[in-house]
């Protein structure tokens, strides 16, 4: 990391450290009493009498900042904890809500279980008279602060806790859904209306209640209302379920469930669980905190140091949750969002805390944890905010939002539609904050999530251990009309393990057109293939540009160890957006003894990626390489009787029938070529040498040339494979890639060195020369017309820079040691 963005790193740091040591304004304690005066010796008791207090202060003008000290201790809110504009600092002074010094303050919207008896086997039970009274049915149980499992099938503990479904008819009305799973797998459940079906969609999920179930059919009726939802989430054959909320599901250590007819909670405690000593909460309120302004008053100078919120729950619409992405659920049809653009046609799960017009707000080094809903979330008119040193983890829904959703529809029905500058969130911080855990009910859920917003700046925050993405930027389908979302910067955050149950995104996923948004200095690794979604190859990656995105510039980040290519584009092209100084590598690469010197060790995942440079895409080429083949490719089936066997030494653009491809390739024993000039299969050319040329753990040089006329195939230095092609070549504007095809649809098993690209090509001789005498190559600065040397001797300098992006980005994260993972 460059010197002036860790010092941009250092100065996020909290800015209030000393704050809590000044002699508080009020005091609130456990042990207190509303009545008292809020003095250290008689403090209130609730946080809601000490705002009240503190309104007071500013009613009667502030001359100097007012800070509320919070001791140690457990506050359960009856009702949200609401700041409006009359709690407002002003543009001089503060309004400082902080825990004591050394104290642990928690601040929770749950409600503890007690009065547990032991029940039949290893079952406990407690009655909840306000379920039975059908005022309070909550959706979640934390015991010792630890999530419990709301009884399903198939359990948690299963090596695959999914079933499949067979088929899922939706009726042509849409008053019937019906989904059918594999024979064996439902059984006669009660209470069936509050069970839920939770089906796993490509990048969102749909969760339903129950209205009826055919054991004998192995099918279940969803609950009316429906709608027609997007393809890739609506439920289908092949994707992965799982049901909860029956009685009878209720099988194992951890799992719980609420009788909604009885009041009776049940749940069945893990090992190391003692229900006479344990804490069991579960959740009474949606929102704890809500700070809401006004376009023309907005709260000012409101903060938040060193507190603990906790346990909140979200409700299940009647309609049942459709995911869109992100959180975000549709409320009508699919034709009709898409015919309508109503604003209000998608909404999000609901955060813990929320912030609506609100300026030079903070929180500092709190803790939001243990939520039925999602985190935090500055939405319209929030302005120069600081969410900084905070951990969040445990989350229902997406961690931290930053901008307003709705923006999109009004885009979609009037590109001229103007947002008042009121409304923009602008300059918002998030830094140094730790993001993990979340999309632990709705799985579409992302770490940090950015729609309409100008101006946020996302930095050094570590993000890991997700379903889906880290940090999710843009919220526009189109790279038109020119919008609010831009100018945003995404930088030094270390992001890795995501990926791991949904598809499509990856550590960084960005929409739409962004003017002036920088992706700088990220450590993004471990994005996992999902072994649940239905999903293509190439998805999962480091940074995955989806549809409309345009006017990002890219530098310095690294990227390894993507389960599809490091970088990805989807309706949009690399040439939308400028690059400077990254490492990309589809895994971190591994070396292994080579032709000369160290030789990349291709394992069939290992790749190295080299961005797009105009300079790879000559008019005239020559690439060549060594290779050792350590086992024939496996046969790959691609339809009925055919199977593919060709594996990629190198390859640039995509794949054969992408304009601009070249690749250097073998099948099974043979060694070839392709070369598209113009895109399209018409433009697609392939030359093949005789088969039984190669055999397995024996070096090889091999080389494509192709000098605007004909495509030639070389095996240590002879001809084997000629075909006329006589076009020019239109250039590409993809990476090229090293041990697999360019997409990513096949990876070389084997060992790879001295890979070199010309503009020119070169002559059978000069080619016999390299493949007889190749330690007498000259040095790369002495070859003419040499575009690119690849010699993996400097293959340790890879991990050196991975190590030191590990060192630059874990410095400073709250609770981050500095490792590699």
């Amino acid at each position: 990391m460059n010197p002036t963005l860790l010092m941009a790193c250092l100065l996020c740091a909290p800015a209030f450290a000393a704050a809590a040591a000044v002699e508080a304004d009020f005091h609130v304690a456990t042990d207190g009493n509303d009545a008292n005066p809020g003095t250290r010796a008689a403090p209130f008791a609730t946080l809601d009498r000490a705002r009240d207090a503190v309104r007071g202060r500013i009613a009667a003008g502030l001359n100097r900042d007012v800070t509320v000290l919070v001791h140690g201790g457990r506050y359960e809110l009856a009702q949200p904890l609401h700041f409006g504009s009359e709690d407002s600092g002003t543009d001089s002074h503060a309004v400082i809500y902080a825990a004591a010094p050394e104290a642990t303050v928690v601040i929770s919207g749950g409600r503890r279980i007690t009065g547990w008896q032991r029940g039949q086997g290893g079952v406990w039970t407690a009655k909840l008279p306000d379920a039975q009274d059908n005022t309070w049915y909550p959706r979640h149980l934390w015991v010792n602060g630890r999530r419990a499992v709301r009884a399903r099938a198939p359990n948690v503990s299963t090596e695959v806790p999914f079933w499949r479904l067979t088929d899922a008819q939706l009726g042509a009305d849409l008053s019937t859904y019906t989904l059918a799973v594999e024979p064996g797998r439902l059984s006669s459940w009660s209470n069936l209306s509050d069970v839920e079906a939770v089906v796993i969609g490509e990048w969102e999920i749909v969760r339903k209640h129950l209205e009826s179930l055919d054991v004998q059919r192995h099918t279940v009726t969803l609950k009316p209302p429906h709608i027609d939802h997007h393809r890739a989430i609506r439920p289908r054959r092949g994707m992965a379920c799982y049901f909860e909320n029956a009685p009878e599901l209720l099988d194992e250590p951890g799992e719980w469930y609420l009788d909604r007819a009885t009041g009776v909670l049940t749940y069945w405690p893990r090992l190391d669980e003692d229900l006479t000593k344990t804490e069991a909460v579960a959740p009474h309120l949606t929102r704890l905190i809500e700070i809401c302004g006004t376009a023309g008053e907005p709260i000012r100078n409101l903060h938040f140091r060193s507190l603990r919120f906790e346990h909140t729950d979200w409700p299940l619409p009647e309609l049942g949750y459709f995911g869109v992405q992100a959180c975000a659920y549709n409320r009508f049809s699919w034709q009709e969002v898409t015919r309508t653009w109503d604003p209000d046609a998608q909404r999000h799960v609901e955060p813990a805390i929320q912030c609506i017009y609100a300026a030079r707000c903070s929180f500092r080094d709190c803790e939001i944890v243990h939520t039925g809903g999602s985190g935090l979330w500055l939405g319209k008119g929030c302005r120069e905010n600081r969410i900084e040193g905070n951990v969040v983890g445990d989350i229902a829904g997406n961690g931290l939002m930053v901008g307003e959703p709705a923006w999109k529809h009004l885009y979609y029905r009037d590109p001229a539609f103007v947002v008042p500058p009121a409304d923009v969130p602008t300059n918002n911080v998030l830094a140094n904050n730790r993001v993990s855990d979340c999309g632990t009910v709705f799985h579409g859920a992302v770490g940090i999530w950015l729609a309409f917003t100008d101006g946020a700046v996302v930095r050094h925050n570590l993000i890991h251990d997700l379903p889906y993405t880290g940090i999710s930027v843009g919220w526009m389908w189109r790279e038109k009309p020119v919008t609010v979302c831009r100018g945003n910067v995404i930088e030094a955050n270390h992001v890795h393990d995501v990926m791991r149950l949904l598809a499509d995104g990856g550590c960084i996923y960005t929409l739409g057109r962004q003017d002036g948004t920088v992706l700088r200095g990220n450590l993004l690794h471990d994005v996992h293939y999902s072994p649940v979604a239905l999903q293509n190859r190439n998805a999962n990656n480091g940074i995955f540009f989806d549809q409309g995105s345009l006017g990002f510039h890219v530098e310095g980040n690294v990227i390894y160890n993507t389960s599809g290519p490091p970088v990805r584009f989807n309706q949009c092209g690399r040439d939308w957006h400028t690059w400077e100084g990254n490492h990309f590598f589809a895994s971190q690469p591994k070396v292994a003894e080579g032709k000369i010197g160290s030789a990349l060790a291709c394992d069939g995942s290992a790749s190295v990626e080299v961005p797009h440079d105009p300079k790879l895409e000559p008019e005239q080429l020559t690439a060549e390489a060594w290779i050792l083949v350590e086992q024939w490719p496996q046969p790959l089936r691609i339809a009925a009787g055919k199977t593919d066997t060709r594996r990629w030494i190198l390859g640039k653009n995509a794949n054969e029938w992408e304009q601009g491809h070249y690749g250097l390739v073998i099948r099974h024993d043979q060694v070839g070529a392709y070369l598209n000039t113009a895109g399209g299969r018409e433009n697609s050319f392939a030359v093949w040498s005789p088969e039984g040329l190669l055999a397995l753990d024996r070096w090889y040089h091999v080389a494509m040339t192709y000098d605007g006329s004909d495509l030639k195939v070389y095996l240590d230095g002879r001809q084997v494979a000629s075909e006329a092609v006589g076009k020019p070549r239109v250039p590409g504007k993809q990476p090229l890639a090293i041990g697999r095809r360019q997409d990513g649809y096949v990876h070389f098993t084997g060992r790879i060195d001295e890979v070199r690209l010309y503009g020119r090509a070169l002559p059978e001789s000069e080619l016999r020369m390299r493949a007889t005498k190749p330690a007498a190559i000259a040095q790369p600065d002495q070859q003419e017309a040499l575009l690119g040397y690849w010699p993996f001797d400097a293959a340790p300098d890879v991990d050196q820079v991975i190590r030191r992006m590990h060192e630059a980005v874990g410095a400073l994260v709250p609770g981050h040691a500095s490792r590699r993972d």
